[in-house]
């Protein structure tokens, strides 16, 4: 077989000269194109991702602001630690520091483990873990984090060649658990940085945590640290004073009381606030049970995502945690009739027996009925009829208009984090029964904070403040005020001053009567309220809440809350003689003569 070999013609083969120089002047464009792209387009990007591999960057912590109580005392500040830093390349003998260092830091902290065992190993983690940084080439290198005086005084009387420290700050609380659901506490968040939460810490920690400090060193090409290299350090820059307008012998007091209620009368928790009512300051805010902002537990959900929440005890209740508040709503519904001119203190309604609204009843809450009531006495006996009467002759719209004036169904604004708005449905869902039952507090979630507030604008003459926690920010000598702010005019003065007038015969002449003071006036309200449990209220679960102020002097207002007392499920037995023993210790402490 015989095979014969085509020859070319010229006119291939220029066509195939023609497609190698097309090919290669396409290959010459793509490496110019991304030759441009990378050194001009995205010049910034490489030049810093060059420097990234060049340089080995450190941080050094800031100094955290402290918070202060109104009277300047610090209620969180910072405690001086020490940082163990080392510079490796001046340490000829490593094995030997790190066992010295080893042998300090466990000879001071020995006490926190229970047998040799664990000092040996202990002592061995430290050894390794700092042997393999001493034998790195490196000029700079963490060693250790937060040492205490008294270690580094340890380190320093073994060895001290090419070991250094550097002050290091951690947050400190003076007054160990006081006011410690206003302050939050501070932790590491995702990228390892100390982040404020909850709390003053948390809605104030971009004042509060400054800037921290940088060092610079310079690495060769194999990521080594260059003895001759650049090597740069910029300090810290310490963060903001937040002072509060919290009172700390008044929070002592609400702390010490609270705590003894809340086991007296068998409750799950309680809540305390203490506010100015003109200015709308918080001298005191408290719950029970409480935690140590340094040492504040976390726990993983229960619906195994391994995610992780705060328990309950962080939880700062007063503000986070909702509730119907049942009867101290009678107050904001005459407020809302007073207000309209549509009932006076003399109006009176007919109580014959329960009443019907949307096909469901309604009757008081201990069942009695008193026939021909005006409206003082409505509020000073909680008839739930009355309120129901007056709820519907206030009208479901200007009802609803009048809670939201007040402030309920929206944050106060208050300068904590964690706040919640509570719940008011749209009244254009409200029914016959939904209007009734809303007048006397059920149906509606509230806050103890909301419900304090709302009060004030009753006791101030008729203005809806916005709650201050805190009233200066301190950096160096310069001192920014955080203004007072009033949100809006609720009710009139003339509707004010004639609901003091009614809440106070509602004090003298209502349920509370046996534990009130006999020396001073109260304005105020309580609320029983029972607790919905599978669709149902539950007549052996309720919220208890007394909220008042001194009607004479207007020093100061507070509210009560116990969460399911089990020693009477009425506010009359439980919120309001806590509630009037704190208040008998406050007239004590401001020296508010007597009026009675």
């Amino acid at each position: 077989m015989v095979f014969s070999q085509q020859k070319k013609s010229p006119r291939d083969i220029d066509l195939r000269i023609s497609i190698m120089i097309v090919g290669q002047f396409v290959v010459a464009v793509i490496f110019i194109l991304r030759l441009f792209q990378i050194q001009v387009l995205e010049h910034d990007k490489y030049k810093a991702m060059a420097q990234d591999q060049y340089w080995s960057l450190q941080e050094i912590p800031a100094k955290r602001g402290n918070i202060l109580s109104a009277d300047g005392f610090p209620l969180a500040t910072t405690q001086i630690s020490y940082m163990l830093y080392a510079q490796p390349h001046l340490i000829t003998d490593p094995l030997q520091v790190a066992h010295d260092v080893a042998t300090a830091l466990v000879n001071e902290r020995s006490y926190l483990y229970e047998d040799s065992d664990q000092k040996a190993a202990l002592f061995d983690s430290y050894k390794d873990r700092f042997y393999e940084i001493l034998s790195l080439d490196l000029k700079w290198a963490i060693l250790e984090h937060y040492l205490s005086e008294q270690e580094k005084v340890n380190i320093l009387s073994l060895t001290s060649a090419g070991l250094g420290f550097e002050e290091e700050p951690k947050r400190y609380y003076p007054e160990d658990t006081l006011a410690s659901h206003v302050l939050g506490f501070v932790a590491k968040n995702e990228t390892g940085e100390q982040q404020g939460y909850f709390g003053v810490e948390g809605s104030f920690n971009g004042e509060l945590k400054g800037k921290s400090g940088k060092i610079n060193e310079q690495l060769d090409a194999l990521g080594q640290s260059i003895l001759v290299g650049e090597y740069t350090k910029t300090n810290p820059i310490d963060g903001r004073d937040v002072v509060l307008t919290i009172n700390r012998a008044v929070q002592y007091i609400v702390e010490d009381q609270l705590e003894e209620g809340v086991k007296k009368h068998g409750a799950v928790s309680g809540s305390v606030v203490v506010m100015d009512p003109f200015t709308g300051n918080v001298v005191a805010m408290a719950n029970y049970p409480t935690y140590h902002p340094s040492n504040y537990v976390v726990e993983e959900k229960s619906d195994d995502s391994k995610e992780e929440q705060y328990t309950t005890e962080i939880r700062n209740l007063s503000i986070s945690e909702t509730y119907e508040p049942g009867s101290v709503l009678k107050g904001l519904t005459v407020s809302a009739g007073i207000d309209l001119g549509k009932v006076k203190p003399e109006t009176t309604f007919d109580d014959r027996g329960p009443v019907t609204y949307s096909d469901y009843t309604i009757d008081n809450w201990d069942q009695k009925h008193h026939g021909l009531q005006t409206i003082t006495q409505l509020l000073q006996k909680s008839n739930n009829i009355g309120a129901a009467w007056v709820g519907h002759v206030v009208g479901r719209k200007s009802l609803h208009k009048y809670f939201t004036k007040f402030g309920l169904g929206e944050i106060t604004g208050v300068d904590l984090e964690g706040e919640d708005t509570g719940i008011i449905r749209s009244y254009k869902e409200w029914t016959d029964i939904d209007t009734a039952t809303a007048a006397f507090g059920q149906g509606v979630s509230t806050t103890p904070l909301q419900v304090l507030n709302a009060f004030n604008a009753v006791a101030n003459g008729g203005n809806l403040m916005r709650p201050r926690i805190a009233s200066k920010v301190i950096e160096g000598q310069k001192i920014i005020t955080i203004p007072e702010k009033k949100i809006r005019e609720v009710i009139s003065q003339e509707s004010s001053d004639t609901m003091v007038n009614m809440l106070t015969e509602a004090v003298i002449g209502g349920e509370s009567k046996y534990y009130n003071i006999k020396t001073h006036k109260i304005a105020g309200k309580t609320g029983t309220a029972q607790i919905p449990v599978e669709g149902k209220y539950d007549p052996t679960k309720t919220n208890t809440t007394f909220v008042g102020f001194l009607p004479t002097s207007k020093q100061f207002s507070m509210i009560v809350k116990l969460d399911r007392p089990s020693s009477s499920v009425y506010a009359s037995e439980t919120a309001v003689p806590l509630w009037m023993g704190i208040a008998d210790s406050l007239i004590k402490y401001y020296g508010i003569p007597p009026d009675m």
